[in-house]
C-alpha cells in the first residue's frame, strides 16, 4: 500500500478525517460534561467519589467478612450500592472503605453510616466500631498530574521545534510542531468518543503519543535531508519528494512504534493483573491502541500530505525574497 499511495494528493481527505474525529470527540465530551460525570470517563485515579469508612476492632468482630455482611444489609435496605470496597488493617482491627458514585446523595450516605454504627453495635454501648461518611475529590490530585505532564510535554515540543529549526528547515520545524498537536488531539478525541476510563495509563500513553510523533517526524525529515544530496531526488517536485521519503521511512517508524506500545502494554497489564479486573487491564490496552493509531496516522499520513502544501508556501516565500533582492 505504501509503495503506491500518493499522500500529497490526499490532503483534503485527511483534513476531513481529522476534523471529523476532533469535532465528534468535542461534541461527545461536551455532552457528557453536562449529562454524565465529565468530559472524559475518568478512572479510579481521577474519579471523585463518596465513601463510607468503617473502622472496627477485633474485640467486636473477628474478620472483615462479618462486617461487610452487616454493611451490605444496611446498604440494601437504604437502596444504595457501592462500586468497590477496600480493606486495610489498623492497630485495633481493620478498616473497610465502601466507595459510591458522586450521584448518591451525601445525606443518604451520612444516614447510612449512622445506621451501620447501630447495626454493628448490636445494642452495646461500649463498642469500638465506627462508621463515617466522606466526600473525596480525587481530581484535585489528578489536576496536578496533568499540569506537570503538560509542562513537561510543552518543554519537549519547544526543544524539538528549536532542534528541527537548526538541523532541518523552517517548514519541517513547523510541520513537526503541527504533528505533535494534531496527534495528541486525535488521541484525546478517541478517548472522549469511546469513553475509555482515563487514568494514569491514559495520561502515560498520551505522553507516548507525542514522543512517538517526535521520533516519526525525525525519521521522515532526516530521510528528506539525506535524499536532498541525491541528484535524482532533487529533480523531483515537492509532492513526489515527500511521498518517497514517507515510503522509505515507513518500516523504520512502524516497527519501533509497535515495539514501544507492546512493551508499555505489557508493563501496565503486569501492574494491573493483581486487581483481577478485566476493565483495569482493558483500559491501558485500548489507550495503547489509540496512541499507536494516532501517532502513525498523524505522522505517516496526515502531516506528510499537509507538509507538501507547507513546503510549497515556504518555497514561494523564498522565491519572492530572492526576486526582491
Amino acid at each position: 500500500m505504501m509503495t503506491k499511495l500518493k499522500l500529497s494528493s490526499r490532503m483534503h481527505l485527511f483534513i476531513i478525517i481529522s476534523t471529523a474525529i476532533a469535532v465528534i470527540g468535542l461534541a461527545v465530551g461536551l455532552i457528557c460534561q453536562f449529562i454524565a460525570d465529565g468530559y472524559f470517563n475518568f478512572g479510579a485515579e481521577f474519579k471523585s467519589y463518596n465513601s463510607v469508612e468503617v473502622n472496627y476492632a477485633y474485640v467486636d468482630y473477628s474478620d472483615e467478612d462479618s462486617v461487610i455482611e452487616v454493611c451490605d444489609d444496611v446498604f440494601g435496605k437504604a437502596g444504595v450500592s457501592y462500586f468497590v470496597s477496600t480493606f486495610g488493617e489498623t492497630d485495633e482491627g481493620g478498616r473497610i472503605i465502601f466507595k459510591f458514585s458522586k450521584n448518591i446523595d451525601s445525606e443518604t450516605l451520612t444516614s447510612v453510616a449512622a445506621q451501620i454504627i447501630d447495626a454493628l453495635a448490636n445494642g452495646e454501648d461500649n463498642t469500638q466500631t465506627t462508621a463515617s461518611f466522606h466526600n473525596v475529590e480525587t481530581r484535585l490530585n489528578g489536576g496536578k498530574v496533568l499540569t506537570f505532564v503538560s509542562i513537561a510535554l510543552a518543554s519537549a515540543v519547544v526543544l524539538q521545534f528549536l532542534y528541527f529549526l537548526a538541523r532541518y528547515k523552517v517548514t519541517m520545524a513547523f510541520a513537526a510542531l503541527l504533528a505533535n498537536f494534531h496527534n495528541l488531539i486525535i488521541y484525546v478525541s478517541l478517548l472522549a468518543i469511546t469513553r475509555v476510563p482515563v487514568g494514569i495509563s491514559a495520561v502515560a500513553f498520551g505522553v507516548l503519543t507525542v514522543l512517538v510523533t517526535m521520533i516519526a517526524c525525525a525519521f521522515i525529515f532526516d530521510r528528506y535531508r539525506r535524499n536532498l544530496k541525491k541528484e535524482t531526488f532533487a529533480k523531483l517536485d515537492g509532492d513526489a519528494q515527500t511521498d518517497l521519503c514517507v515510503r522509505e521511512s515507513f518500516n523504520s517508524i512502524l516497527y519501533p512504534v509497535l515495539g514501544i506500545a507492546a512493551a508499555a502494554v505489557i508493563i501496565f497489564v503486569l501492574l494491573s493483573i493483581s486487581a483481577m479486573s478485566v476493565l483495569t487491564i482493558l483500559s491501558p490496552v485500548l489507550a495503547a491502541i489509540f496512541s499507536v493509531v494516532s501517532a502513525l496516522y498523524g505522522s505517516v499520513f496526515f502531516i506528510p500530505s499537509v507538509y507538501t502544501r507547507i513546503k510549497r508556501i515556504g518555497d514561494n516565500v523564498a522565491a519572492a525574497s530572492k526576486n526582491k533582492k
